[in-house]
């Protein structure tokens, strides 16, 4: 896996003490839905995580050859399935894959702060504007904004912005957000009624990772 490294004598910027640090642990892979449903599985029969995590691994639940690339995938699949409350990990393991898909976005979006501003930030707003196709120029404003703002992202070298925007655009595709990683037309999902009220339960505004307008939300859940 490329390893994030900063740029040495990169400039420091001020931030906001209270704003969440920027993680780019998400250059595992993409979303890992058949692996995350493997571990979902295992989770509904144990309270404990530590249990969780330890069963999975020393099942080599995920078929990693590497004891380092087993520990490091569990750990990022734990972290986003621990985004997801008890009764949406049991929908997530019961539901259709569409419906898999689009919760488990969400609990990546809940997980990485940078993915869900790539969302907020940009991609929602191109598509309530009828724009659809994501270009290279998005990105690049985004990282510059982004840079500007924190030294996390200041920091990165041109090697690892572009390792990030690849995942970023493998992940939206298979959370069928974007038509494929080569055109990167962006799609509106279609969340089922019950993906929108479960998700209602805990944040409403999460449905609009799925890039629904705030009518569309009151909409869906009346």
């Amino acid at each position: 896996m490329l390893m994030v490294k900063a740029k040495k004598h990169a400039p420091s910027h001020p931030h906001c003490a209270e704003a969440e640090p920027y993680s780019f642990s998400f250059l595992t892979g993409a979303i890992y839905l058949p692996e995350s449903l493997a571990v979902a599985a295992l989770a509904r029969t144990q309270a404990d995580w530590a249990e969780v995590i330890r069963h999975a691994s020393e099942d080599n639940l995920l078929k990693q050859r590497k004891s380092a690339s087993r520990t490091r995938l569990l750990r990022e699949i734990r972290y986003r399935l621990q985004q997801l409350s008890r009764e949406e990990l049991d929908f997530f393991c019961d539901a259709g894959s569409r419906d898999q898909r689009q919760l488990l976005f969400i609990a990546i979006c809940r997980r990485f702060r940078f993915i869900r501003e790539l969302i907020e930030e940009v991609i929602r707003p191109k598509v309530l504007a009828l724009d659809v196709q994501l270009y290279p120029a998005d990105f690049a404003r985004f990282f510059d904004r982004k840079g500007a703002e924190s030294p996390e992202v200041d920091e990165l070298t041109p090697k690892s912005v572009a390792k990030i925007k690849q995942v970023l655009v493998r992940m939206l595709a298979e959370s069928n957000l974007l038509d494929s990683t080569s055109s990167q037309r962006i799609v509106r999902p279609v969340p089922s009624k019950a993906l929108v009220n479960l998700v209602a339960k805990s944040d409403a505004m999460n449905l609009r990772w799925l890039l629904l307008s705030d009518m569309d939300i009151r909409q869906l859940k009346s």
